[in-house]
């Protein structure tokens, strides 16, 4: 009987090619996209999550209330180790950085170079290709590589028991251990591990990185927080505003605020959220294609269906026959959908940040995942048609009376897809608009044509500053740590109407001409000027915020007190007000005092370049720098990148969105393309007996066109306040933001529009051109 059903099923796709195509264009894409999404959103909830502890493994590191952090202290570590219960293990992490490196002769910086304790390899799954994990930072001259590093430095593998010397260590190193390879969604991506580094004489308060806990049992982070707060406090550890906050490691991705990795990467929830809503309506929107496609075929088999009846099947075998025929379809569109992940997987990797595969046997849940959407889509798929097809009378159906009904279901399913495509619309918009926002908005400085670098720590400021603006398309050089904000911050006091009062301020020292190079924008007063001593000793550049905090009309000229290094307060002049820098738009901009900065304390080189010569005043730019700093390669970036760079998150979400939007356009498209062959083969009589009372073509064209603009205009009303209310939402999370005009919803609706006009006006246009005569024959 199965066979039978197959074959059947087999005969009637084939003679329905177009409508076959539809459905596995239709099921296809949307399923691959879906694929896709899903597979990022694993990714981002399982971040982490592959250690088997990673529920019961908690972070801690010491905070300091006026924006800094600093290493957890060793002796606080191994107290809370032999002192409190719950605690199992105590493993040190420091936070990652470079390495330099000597490669084919030339100095590179390797990335993701860490130190740990031995109990690293204990508390986490991170194992060993070759090597003794128990043993392999057991003593003070080991290394761990990744295989990448002993690839890249020894030719193969296996290089345990071998010699490897960084270029910043004068003594070589043994390689006791090469790592396994680290799943991509892993906060550590080791390259180099040493052991951590012990002091002969260490400050009771010194660390070696952040400490991760191994408790016997899940935890309140706030109760255990207080817990080792109050152990500090008994063993003399909090020294002014000092804290030590605590944190489950399998929730660091979405919920801390210092990441302490290499590469500083940090999770959003929202962004899951939407993108699982967008998997899962494109995956809906796709059904309802099929859904819509399959009973507008259907009516031309109703004969068939009523054939079947009088020859004894029931509505059982029917709706049975009708679902293995959607069974078969959404089994192929898997199938294809598979492969179309497959081939766009390297270019969503791209949009996304993400390095990911499909794991079809490696990773059991892969092909569960393709599995278990065969079943589930041709149910939610193919249930409605195949009710459809068999709930008419055996009567009927020969008489060719079963289509009977105004198809209110099917215009619903529809509008549901005009609904989400206009939503998709508009929210693509939005994204775009306020990307556009952040990129082009006022941050209170001109950063174009800025080379930064961080200066050779034995070569001064002003050697720097002489020999670099002697390379030629170098137009000035000067020292601020922009567009980075200080994370520390001074207090500061301001007398005559307000004695007594203090404020904690971030601040910045840059060096005299750097208001002027870097175009910071001054509102009142003036900036530095070179050579003046006055300037140097006492006077400092405020920003608004701060000015708005003191209270002062007119700031300039007035005296405020600083805190110096030896916490003394000493009496500076205000000689002017600059606009807030806004580097990154997402949040408040910063209260933020600028100071004259003498040699030492200018690390930061900032180097004003011609625009029509970038490429090579830069190669100069690097030539003259490696005589200044022979054994580390030149490491720069463009200023205008460092601050895109606050929105790259942003940008990547809003380039994913739009690529589903266009997939939503074309599934919404494929959905009147079906619904419009639907109505239209319903009517084909009445065009026939039209024309031949005299209806013109555009006359029918326009009169097929009004039914769907009435449904777009119904699902505008509901499409609109819904992507108002998510869109204003999302907004809501930036502190400078766009409005959402009325501007946006008007594209939105016409986009809709014309996509109607393209598939709908096909359709009609394709009937009204056909001879009434055939048609009433046919009929």
């Amino acid at each position: 009987m199965f066979r039978n059903y197959f074959f059947a099923t087999v005969r009637s796709l084939k003679k329905s090619p177009i409508f076959t195509m539809i459905n596995v264009l239709g099921l296809s894409v949307g399923i691959a996209a879906f694929i896709l999404i899903a597979l990022f959103v694993r990714n981002e909830l399982t971040f982490d999550q592959f250690h088997k502890n990673h529920d019961t493994i908690y972070r801690s590191f010491t905070y300091n209330k006026n924006g800094f952090s600093m290493d957890f202290p060793s002796e606080l570590a191994e107290l809370l180790k032999q002192t409190m219960p719950e605690v199992e293990s105590v493993a040190t992490v420091s936070g990652g950085s470079d390495v330099l490196m000597e490669y084919e002769g030339e100095k590179v910086f390797e990335k993701e170079f860490y130190s740990a304790s031995t109990e690293l390899f204990q508390m986490f799954d991170f194992s060993l290709k070759y090597g003794v994990a128990s043993e392999a930072l057991s003593t003070q001259d080991a290394v761990v590589l990744s295989k990448y590093m002993a690839l890249k430095y020894f030719g193969k593998e296996d290089v345990v028991g071998m010699s490897f010397k960084m270029a910043n260590e004068e003594k070589e190193r043994l390689v006791t251990g090469v790592l396994n390879d680290i799943p991509e969604n892993s906060r550590f991506q080791f390259n180099v591990i040493i052991p951590v580094q012990k002091s002969a004489n260490p400050w009771r308060w010194s660390g070696s990185g952040n400490v991760y806990m191994q408790l016997k049992e899940a935890v309140d982070e706030s109760e255990f927080s207080k817990q080792v707060m109050s152990m500090a406090v008994e063993n003399g550890f909090v020294e002014g505003d000092f804290e030590f906050p605590v944190e489950n490691f399998g929730e660091l991705y979405f919920n801390t605020q210092v990441s302490h990795t290499a590469s500083g990467i940090r999770g959003n929830k929202n962004f899951i959220y939407i993108f699982s809503a967008v998997g899962i309506f494109l995956l809906v929107l796709a059904c309802i294609n099929y859904i819509n496609s399959s009973t507008a075929k259907s009516l031309a088999r109703l004969k068939e269906v009523g054939i079947r009846k009088v020859v004894g099947a029931n509505q059982g075998q029917i709706r049975f026959q009708f679902l293995l025929e959607t069974m078969l379809l959404v089994s192929i569109s898997v199938i294809i959908a598979a492969a179309l992940a497959e081939f766009f997987l390297p270019n969503f990797n791209a949009l996304s940040g993400k390095v990911m595969s499909l794991n079809y046997f490696s990773d059991g849940f892969t092909l569960f995942f393709l599995i278990m959407l065969i079943p589930t889509i041709t149910l939610f798929a193919g249930l409605y048609p195949a009710l459809f097809a068999s709930r008419f009378k055996t009567l009927k159906l020969m008489k060719g009376e079963g289509a009977v009904g105004k198809g209110l279901f099917r215009k619903y399913l529809v509008a549901f897809q005009l609904v989400v495509t206009m939503v998709l619309l508009f929210g693509t918009q939005i994204i775009k608009n306020q990307i556009d926002f952040f990129m082009e908005g006022e941050i209170g400085m001109d950063p174009s044509n800025v080379v930064s670098a961080y200066r050779p720590r034995a070569v001064s400021y002003d050697i720097v500053k002489e020999t670099i603006e002697k390379v030629p398309g170098v137009e000035v050089v000067t020292s601020s740590p922009f567009p980075s904000i200080g994370s520390s911050k001074i207090p500061i006091q301001w007398t005559e109407d307000n004695e007594g009062q203090s404020l904690n301020v971030h601040y910045d020292r840059v060096a005299m001409n750097a208001i002027k190079v870097l175009g910071v924008q001054i509102i009142e007063g003036r900036g530095f000027i070179e050579g003046s001593e006055d300037d140097k000793n006492s006077s400092v550049i405020i920003s608004e915020s701060v000015a708005k905090t003191i209270g002062w009309e007119s700031p300039v000229g007035r005296k405020i007190k600083l805190a110096n290094e030896q916490y003394q307060y000493v009496e500076n002049t205000i000689i002017g007000v600059f606009k807030d820098l806004q580097f990154n738009l997402k949040r408040e901009p910063l209260p933020v005092i600028i100071l004259p900065g003498s040699s030492q304390y200018l690390g930061a080189v900032n180097i004003k370049i011609n625009e029509s010569d970038r490429a090579e005043t830069v190669l100069r730019i690097t030539k003259a720098w490696e005589e200044l700093e022979p054994n580390k390669p030149f490491e720069y970036s463009m200023m205008e990148d460092q601050i895109q760079a606050n929105y790259e998150k942003e940008q990547k979400f809003g380039n994913v969105i739009q690529i589903f939007t266009w997939i939503a356009i074309l599934i919404a498209g494929l959905g009147l393309f079906s619904l419009s062959a639907f109505t239209i083969l319903q009517k084909y009589k009445e065009i026939g007996i039209r024309k031949i009372l005299g209806a013109t073509v555009s006359g029918l064209f326009l009169d097929f066109l009004k039914s769907y603009f009435v449904l777009i205009a119904l699902s505008s009303l509901i499409a609109v306040p819904v992507a108002y209310y998510l869109l204003d939402a999302w907004l809501a999370e930036f502190t400078n933001r766009i409005q959402v005009g009325a501007g946006v919803f008007a594209i939105g609706i016409g986009i809709s529009m014309l996509i109607v006009v393209f598939t709908v006006g096909y359709q009609s246009i394709k009937a009204a051109l056909s001879n009434p005569v055939d048609i009433l024959r046919n009929e």
